[in-house]
């Protein structure tokens, strides 16, 4: 079951016009963070994000607004923001299939029981509802197994099926086995804990960038779980 997965590359670029300093500086660390690319050329074709009220540059044909409004949908986003609702719509955005759930590369420790034996590897990518792990052998798909993660005092016992495998090689990383699987449903307080942990590393990574005192003053301008913010200005990786 071997097969490529990855998506097709592209230019994503994308210009901002927010007229919230922290909330600004955030949206350009993060947006790095995520593989796109500030473009302040029209021509590029780029996103444009921009606070409502703000005078829209010409030359920009797409755009996302920023709202203090509850009003929401594909083209308007709330603030304080939801980090979550903000990485779907990029993805809406830029993306013919677009993924439909937030995601994060990380290297993390776990635990992976199948075929009665019990594996100690590392993750690639996690979602709410999936992860991509390290394999010493390729998984048939639907191939069911039993993941264990603990992360600080949280542990996620996950029963997952497998979706594909993949040579490390063929996407530059070596020749390690690449499996992909989803999750079989889990609890919605399982779900949750696992995306707010993702958004919570997700700022975690980002915060050198912006220094203490203006990260602190654009985390305000977010709508973020406890876990989330508890991660986000912890002084250790979570």
């Amino acid at each position: 079951m071997l097969g490529k997965t990855n998506r097709s590359p592209m230019v994503k670029n994308i210009h901002l016009c927010i007229d919230n300093i922290p909330l600004n500086a955030l949206l350009e660390a993060l947006l790095l963070e995520w593989g796109y690319r500030l473009a302040d050329n029209p021509e590029e074709s780029p996103l444009l994000l921009i606070s409502e009220g703000m005078e829209r540059p010409p030359g920009f044909n797409h755009a996302l607004t920023f709202s203090s409004s509850h009003y929401q949908d594909r083209h308007r986003l709330e603030v304080p923001l939801t980090i979550e609702t903000l990485y779907l719509a990029l993805e809406n955005h830029f993306h013919r299939t677009p993924r439909n759930h937030i995601r994060i590369s990380v290297d993390w420790p776990i635990r992976v029981t199948v075929r009665g034996q019990q594996i100690e590897t590392r993750t690639v990518t996690l979602a709410d509802r999936g992860i991509r792990f390290i394999s010493p052998f390729e998984l048939a798909h639907a191939e069911e197994m039993q993941i264990y993660i603990e992360r600080d005092d949280e542990i996620y016992d996950l029963h997952a099926k497998a979706v594909y495998s993949i040579m490390g090689r063929e996407i530059g990383r070596g020749d390690n086995i690449e499996v992909g699987a989803v999750c079989t449903p889990q609890s919605k307080e399982v779900r949750d804990s696992i995306r707010s942990r993702i958004i919570g590393n997700y700022l975690k990574r980002v915060r050198p960038v912006l220094g203490s005192n203006l990260f602190a003053e654009a985390l305000r301008q977010l709508n973020l779980t406890r876990m989330s913010e508890t991660i986000a200005t912890s002084g250790t990786p979570r």
